[in-house]
C-alpha cells in the first residue's frame, strides 16, 4: 500500500518548517536573551548539528524495525523537545531544546526517503520526490508569514506552540494512514559492523558521492539564505517580522514554480539532463546576488528576486540529486537515505555558521555564501559518472 504523498510531504516539511516558522523571531529572541545575531543563530545551527547524524541512526533503525515504529519515535521526540523550547528560560536551554527536537524531526525525511524508494520504480522516483517537495513548499511558503503574525501578536513563545500543534496533528494523521512499507526487515541493520561497512560502501560508491554532493551544496546555498536573511530584511532593510515573513514566501514561492515544473519536465528529461539543468542553473542564479548588490545596492529586489530565481533551479536540482542518490541502494534504502541527510544537512550548518560569523546588514555575505555553494554544486556535476539517470 502507497501512503498519501501529502502525508509524506508533513513528515518532510517537519524539519523545514521547525526553521522557517520561527525564523522572524529571531530578533526577539536575540533581544530577550541579551545575545546578538551570531549567538541566537545558535538556535538554527544547533538544530542542524543535531538534525544530521541522528538520521545515521534513523535509517538503520527503519530497516531494522520498519517505517512506522521510526516515525512514531520521531514524532514523539518531536513533541517532547517542541514544549521544551516553549518553556525555555535561557539561551542554552533552547539551543538544547532545539537540538532534541532535531533529533525528533529528522526521522521524518529519512522514512520518506525511504518509503518512496519501497513503493516508486526509479524513473517515477524523482516525479514523486517533486511533488513531494512541491507540496512541502507551502508549509515553508506559510510558515515565516504565519510565524510573523504569531510572534507580532503573542511572543517568540508562540512559534513553538504553534509548532507543537502542528506535530501533534501530523503524528495523529500517521498513525492512521502511514502504513508499513518495507519489504523485509533487516535484522543485523543496526549491527555496529554491518553498519559501518554499509556507510562506507556507499562512501566508495561514485554514483552516491557525486549526487550526494549535488543535494548537499544546494541546500547550503539555501540554508546561507536562511541563516542571514532575517538579519538583512529586520535589520538592513528595516522589514519587520511580518514583511521578513512575505519576502520568505516570495522566495519559496519560486521553489513551488520550479517543482511544479520538474514534476512535469523529469520523467521526460531524466535524472542527469534535469541535474545539468538544475545545477547549471543554480550556478548562474546562485551569483546573480553579488552581481545584484554589486550593480544595484542593498534593496527588497536585490535580496529577494536573486533567491526567488536560485531557488527555481534549486527545485530542478534536489529531488533529482536525492532519487540519484539512494535508487542504486533498495537493499538498504533507510542508510542511504541516511547518509544522504547527514551530509546535507551537517554540511548546510556549518555552512549557516560561517555566514553567521560575518553577517552584514547589506546581505554581501549571505549573497557570496550562495554563489560560493552553488559553484561547489556545478563541481560536483562534473563527477556524474556516465550513464547515470
Amino acid at each position: 500500500m502507497t501512503p498519501p504523498v501529502s502525508l509524506l510531504a508533513a513528515l518532510v516539511s517537519l524539519g523545514p518548517l521547525s526553521t522557517d516558522l520561527y525564523l522572524p523571531a529571531l530578533p526577539a529572541i536575540a533581544a530577550a536573551f541579551g545575545t546578538d545575531a551570531a549567538g541566537v543563530q545558535w538556535t538554527l545551527s544547533g538544530f542542524l548539528l543535531g538534525f544530521a547524524p541522528a538520521q545515521l541512526l534513523y535509517g538503520p533503525f527503519a530497516d531494522r524495525f520498519g517505517r512506522r515504529p521510526a516515525t512514531a519515535v520521531g514524532l514523539t521526540i518531536y513533541l517532547a523537545a517542541t514544549l521544551a523550547c516553549a518553556l525555555a528560560p535561557s539561551l542554552g536551554w533552547l539551543v538544547a531544546a532545539r537540538v532534541v527536537q532535531a533529533v525528533g524531526s529528522c526521522g521524518g525525511p529519512v522514512v520518506a526517503r525511504a518509503i518512496v524508494r519501497d513503493t516508486t520504480d526509479p524513473p517515477r522516483a524523482a516525479a514523486v520526490f517533486a511533488t513531494i517537495a512541491g507540496l512541502m513548499a507551502l508549509a515553508p511558503a506559510a510558515g515565516p508569514v504565519l510565524g510573523g503574525l504569531v510572534v507580532a501578536l503573542a511572543g517568540w513563545r508562540a512559534a513553538f506552540w504553534l509548532l507543537a500543534l502542528l506535530a501533534g496533528a501530523i503524528a495523529l494523521a500517521a498513525a492512521r494512514f502511514l502504513p508499513e512499507t518495507v519489504p523485509a526487515l533487516d535484522r543485523t541493520a543496526l549491527d555496529p559492523a554491518r553498519l559501518a561497512a554499509a556507510y562506507a560502501a556507499l562512501l566508495r560508491h561514485r554514483g552516491f558521492l557525486s549526487h550526494a554532493a549535488i543535494a548537499t551544496f544546494t541546500y547550503t546555498g539555501l540554508f546561507c539564505f536562511i541563516s542571514g536573511s532575517s538579519h538583512v530584511a529586520q535589520t538592513g532593510l528595516g522589514l519587520g517580522p511580518q514583511g521578513y515573513g512575505l519576502l520568505f514566501a516570495a522566495a519559496v514561492a519560486g521553489y513551488i514554480a520550479g517543482s511544479a515544473l520538474a514534476r512535469r519536465i523529469s520523467p521526460r528529461l531524466g535524472v542527469r539532463r534535469m541535474l545539468y539543468l538544475g545545477v547549471g542553473l543554480c550556478g548562474a542564479f546562485g551569483w546573480s546576488g553579488p552581481a545584484a548588490l554589486a550593480l544595484f545596492g542593498s534593496s527588497i529586489a536585490t535580496v529577494t528576486l536573486p533567491m526567488v530565481l536560485y531557488m527555481v533551479a534549486f527545485a530542478l536540482a534536489q529531488p533529482n540529486a536525492q532519487s540519484g542518490a539512494v535508487a542504486p541502494f533498495p537493499h538498504m534504502a533507510g542508510r542511504a537515505s541516511a547518509l544522504l541527510g547527514f551530509l546535507q544537512w551537517g554540511t548546510a550548518a556549518f555552512g549557516g555558521l560561517a555566514v553567521a560569523q560575518a553577517l552584514d546588514a547589506e546581505g554581501w555575505t549571505m549573497a557570496l555564501g550562495i554563489a560560493a555553494s552553488a559553484s561547489l554544486a556545478v563541481v560536483a556535476l562534473a563527477f556524474l559518472p556516465r550513464g547515470s539517470g
